[in-house]
Parts: structure tokens; C-alpha cells; sequence
């Protein structure tokens, strides 16, 4: 039987439909209503300084590991240091500039040199929206990007308010020089959840899910769903020489109205696509609010002086047509408690970090359980469509039996070069791999991939192991040793961003679990609850072999339609 999401009572008024031709909203994208925003675990906070921090790896890219440097980012305990909440999960997000890798965490900012992994500045949120010229008030679901063309970084946040969003702009290619920030109504009387972050060649794309007490007329005391907002904002307003704005922006808004037959798709999570082409419209991609399934869609009319003129090329996108799919069940882990042992947030199937177009292909991944094979297990599943018709060209899952893998990201370059990173996890408790630690721990694993000639991704590496995790028993709302209580985070985010110092570098960053908080562990004053991390890699993938010389086990179909070759595959690690 498959797992599913534990469904809430008050679920069976919310989803009720009206109108004769009314669509459902699917569960979890109603949810955040009713479970609630970031978690604060208990403020069982260590002292001292965190001397468990792992220490940084340099390495020589080989033919069979492409890996140049890896270090340890922001963890839990980072939170105490500098006197922040204890949020879970991290929103782990991060990009990489010329010389400097910035990190952004619910609660906590890092900014290190890319090439050593030195850190040059560690400081809470609060305090670094207030030195950019916003008040320091709490500032989460961050997210941050360079700007390889201005030589700028841009980084987004909550405002004080929920329903506000704010964005700040670097003054050079210098993480740690001058900023300026401006702030916008996201989502007025509300929450502007989950903003999302792209950028092209004209425009800068934030996506929000909205969220309000009161949308939803069955239940007027929920906090409930109530539609989404596309921010588009046009380059020169934020990359300008004197401060950034919001000054010809425009807000495409989606109202979900529970019922009526007007309600449309336009997706949950709405992710704009990183592009570097030109003259092409804005493209965004989003899982259906509906069906199991993606849809996709453009912004027409935008320059990048001007957002006003734009216009949606539908305003109730079609699915693309995915192969079957369902929300995955939790993740697994070797816990030697039971209760514990399948508790690992997959988060479902949204598009959870950046979506890229290159050479008019556009690619995104997500989490699903395929369904199809009957083995109940998470798969990062990556699509690839044609950016004008959003006829999918190729589609395929990385995972392998026995494990879950999960909350993935991918970045893909000029050349069609691609690198997914995600989190593995299972049941094994045996250490086959040699690394001192259970097979199922979850863990930091990235591939890397070349597009073919008919737009499919050939492996290149093999599954890249970067960060085994300590625990066993990854766990929210309790000590270490005891069955988890309420809900279990982790995510939401993971990312990979392109290096604009080479044409074949990436840099990656994933979520790992920490030893729990306690003396035993080597943290005085702790009282034993469990921690997340976050681990960063950087990678030269011009070095990497022919796929040829990897084994992948390829199964599935294939066909012509249309004018496009598609191809579904199901993609087990050698």
C-alpha cells in the first residue's frame, strides 16, 4: 500500500468542488493552511563554537570524479551563533559568483571564498537585511543568484511581513561590498509563500503561492490557499547604477476561488527559466495544481526596461503529459527506531529550485513516485520539453531500487552540459561503500550528464557520493532517541548553479543530517535534539569521460511524435 500524507480532518470541507466544471486542488498544495509555516525546534542550543564543522576538501578533477573542492555550509548549530531561531528545515540555497560562493538558510547567511572554502562572513539574516537597508526583522525562504552578465548578486526574502517581499542587489561582483534593497507587496493581508527566483536575458521571475485567512468561503477561519502571483521585473530596474526598484514590473495573479468553473492552471510553485537566449520570450514551469502532471507557459511582450506590456501566452496552461506519476511518500532511513524509520519530508511533486533553457530545450526536475514500478520509492524525476511547443522531448527518474532519492536541483550550461544533485536515502544499515557509515544514511549524491543529439541526458559520471550523514535518526520535535512528534521537515530547497569563472563549472549544495545536540557529540549545554547541514561542492565536468565507459541501466519506452523524439527512462546508478 502506497504511504500517502497523513490527511487532516478539516481537509474534507476544503476540498470540496461546486461548480460543474470545477477542478480540485490537490491536497498538498492546500496544505500549508493547515500544517503551518518553518518549524522552530526546541531551544536546546549548544555553546561554544561548532568544532564538529567539516573541514574543506580539494581535490584534482578525474576522469571518474569531476569534484574540484567541498566544504561544509551553514548547519543548525550556526544558528545559535548568531542568535537566530531554530528553524527546520534550512531552505538550503546558494550560488556561485567569480570568486565567491553565498550561501543563504532560514535564519543564517554565509559568504566564502569558492576556491578554498575559507569563510569570509557568517551572519544572521536579520542582521544582513538591516546593512542593506531593510529593517531586521525575521526574513526567511531566501534565495539568491549571480548575475553573470551585470557581475552582480541578487538575493530575495521575506520582508518583516509575510505578505512582503524583499530584494537586495549587490553594487559589484563583491559579496562582501555594498548592497542596495528595495521592497514590494507580494501578497497584501497575507503570506506570499515560496517565493522562486530566475532570471533572463530581460526580466527577473518570483513566483509565490499565496495564502490567507478567509479565501476559502467553506471554511472562512482557515488559512487557506488563495492562488498564486508572477512577478516579473525588469532587469534595468534592479541592475541599475544607482538603487534597485520594482518600476515597471507587472504581477500576473491567479486567484483560486474553491469551485468555480473560472478557476484555471497556472501551476503551484511557478518557476521562472534561467535562459541566456535572446529575443525569446519568458518561459515558466510549474507542477499542476490539478493533475499529476507539469504545466508550462510564456510571457510575451518584455523588455528589459518594460514588464508592463507583458502577457501569458494561456491563462489555463495544458499539462504536458507526463509519463504516470504520484506524490512520493516519506523518505526512509536506517533508524534504530521504528517510528523513525520512513519519516524524511519529500516535499511532493513541486519544481523546487531552478528551471534552465538552453538551445531551446528546457529542463526541470522534481520529486514523484513513478507509480509504475510498484516499488513505493521516491525518484528525482527529470523532464525535458522543446521551449516552444512544450512537447516533451525526454523524460526519465535517477534512482535506484532499495533507496529513495529525493528534494534534487539541476543547472545545465551553454554546451549542454547538466549536473542534478539530490538526497539519497533507505533502509540499509550495512556499509558496502566503505565510508564508515549505514548505506541508508541520508545523503549528499550528484550526477553528471551530457544532452544528446535528440535532447535526452546520457549519463557521463557515475553516482557521486559528497556527504554521508552521521545520524542514522534524522528527526524533528524530539530528542535524539526518541520517536519523532509533529511534522517532519527537510528541504525545501536544494540547488546548483552554473560557475562563471569556466565554461564547464558547477557548484552544488544539498541538505545532510548533523550528529545530534549533545555532549556526547561534543556540544556542551545541548540536550540531544537532532540537526540539520548543508554541504557544498564545486565541479569541472570538462573532464569527465565518454558516457560510454558507464554502465547505466536503461528501461522503458520510446516513440516519435510529432516532429520530436521522445524518450522516458529509468535511470539506475552504476
Amino acid at each position: 500500500m502506497k504511504t500517502k500524507f497523513l490527511l487532516a480532518a478539516a481537509l474534507g470541507a476544503l476540498l470540496v468542488t461546486t461548480g460543474a466544471n470545477a477542478r480540485t486542488l490537490k491536497f498538498e498544495y492546500s496544505a500549508k493552511g493547515i500544517f503551518g509555516p518553518t518549524l522552530q525546534g526546541p531551544a536546546d542550543l549548544s555553546t561554544g563554537p561548532d568544532t564538529n564543522k567539516a573541514v574543506t576538501v580539494l581535490s584534482t578533477p578525474t576522469p571518474t570524479n569531476p569534484v574540484t573542492i567541498m566544504w561544509e555550509g551553514i548547519s543548525q548549530y550556526d544558528n545559535a551563533i548568531v542568535a537566530r531561531p531554530n528553524y527546520i528545515p534550512p531552505d538550503t540555497m546558494g550560488a556561485v559568483g567569480l570568486t565567491q560562493y553565498f550561501e543563504t538558510a532560514n535564519g543564517v547567511y554565509s559568504i566564502y571564498d569558492k576556491n578554498t572554502g575559507a569563510q569570509l562572513k557568517l551572519t544572521s539574516d536579520t542582521a544582513w537585511w538591516g546593512s542593506v537597508g531593510q529593517p531586521a526583522a525575521a526574513n526567511c525562504d531566501s534565495r539568491v543568484m549571480y548575475n553573470a552578465d551585470a557581475k552582480r548578486w541578487m538575493v530575495i526574502s521575506f520582508a518583516g511581513s509575510v505578505a512582503n517581499l524583499q530584494i537586495a542587489v549587490s553594487d559589484t561582483d563583491d559579496a562582501m561590498g555594498g548592497w542596495k534593497s528595495t521592497v514590494f507587496t507580494g501578497f497584501a493581508g497575507g503570506t506570499a509563500d515560496y517565493p522562486t527566483l530566475a532570471l533572463d536575458k530581460t526580466s527577473v521571475y518570483i513566483g509565490t503561492n499565496n495564502f490567507k485567512v478567509g479565501c476559502y468561503s467553506g471554511n472562512p477561519a482557515s488559512n487557506a490557499f488563495c492562488g498564486t502571483t508572477l512577478n516579473v521585473i525588469p532587469l534595468d530596474s534592479l541592475f541599475n547604477n544607482s538603487a534597485p526598484t520594482v518600476a515597471n514590473m507587472k504581477q500576473f495573479v491567479n486567484t483560486y476561488t474553491y469551485g468555480a468553473s473560472a478557476d484555471v492552471d497556472q501551476g503551484f510553485a511557478q518557476q521562472g527559466v534561467n535562459s541566456s537566449s535572446v529575443g525569446t520570450p519568458g518561459y515558466v514551469v510549474a507542477n499542476s495544481l490539478f493533475y499529476d502532471d507539469n504545466v508550462a507557459f510564456d510571457v510575451n511582450g518584455l523588455t528589459s526596461s518594460s514588464a508592463t506590456g507583458g502577457s501569458l501566452s494561456t491563462l489555463d496552461a495544458p499539462v504536458l503529459g507526463m509519463a504516470t506519476m504520484q506524490n512520493a511518500g516519506p523518505g526512509r532511513q536506517p533508524s534504530p527506531i521504528v517510528a523513525n524509520q520512513r519519516i524524511i519530508d519529500t516535499l511532493g511533486q513541486r519544481i523546487s529550485s531552478s528551471a534552465y533553457e538552453v538551445g531551446g530545450l528546457i529542463y526541470m526536475v522534481q520529486t514523484v513516485d513513478s507509480a509504475a514500478d510498484g516499488l513505493d520509492e521516491a525518484r528525482v524525476r527529470y523532464t525535458i520539453i522543446n521551449a516552444t511547443t512544450k512537447a516533451i522531448v525526454a523524460e526519465g527518474d535517477i534512482g535506484t531500487a532499495g533507496y529513495d532519492y529525493y528534494q534534487g536541483a539541476i543547472a545545465v550550461n551553454a554546451l549542454g552540459q547538466v549536473v542534478v544533485v539530490y538526497n539519497r536515502s533507505g533502509s540499509q544499515t550495512a556499509d558496502n561503500n566503505g565510508d564508515g557509515r549505514p548505506d541508508g544514511n541520508i545523503s549528499v549524491m550528484a550526477q553528471t550528464f551530457k544532452t544528446s543529439a535528440s535532447g535526452d541526458l546520457v549519463a557521463v559520471s557515475g553516482e557521486l557520493l559528497l556527504k554521508v550523514s552521521p545520524t542514522s535518526d534524522y528527526h524533528n520535535g524530539s530528542l535524539d532517541g526518541s520517536a519523532a512528534a509533529g511534522r517532519q521537515r527537510w528541504g525545501d530547497y536544494a540547488q546548483v548553479s552554473l560557475d562563471p569563472g569556466t565554461s564547464h563549472g558547477f557548484y552544488v549544495i544539498g541538505e545532510f543530517a548533523r550528529e545530534p545536540n549533545n555532549p556526547t557529540n561534543g556540544h556542551p549545554g545541548g540536550t540531544g535534539g537532532t540537526r540539520w547541514g548543508t554541504w557544498i561542492a564545486g565541479l569541472n565536468v570538462g573532464s569527465v569521460p565518454e558516457p560510454a565507459s558507464w554502465a547505466m541501466m536503461i528501461t522503458g519506452f520510446g516513440f516519435i511524435g510529432g516532429a520530436m523524439r521522445r524518450q522516458r527512462k529509468s535511470v539506475a546508478t552504476a
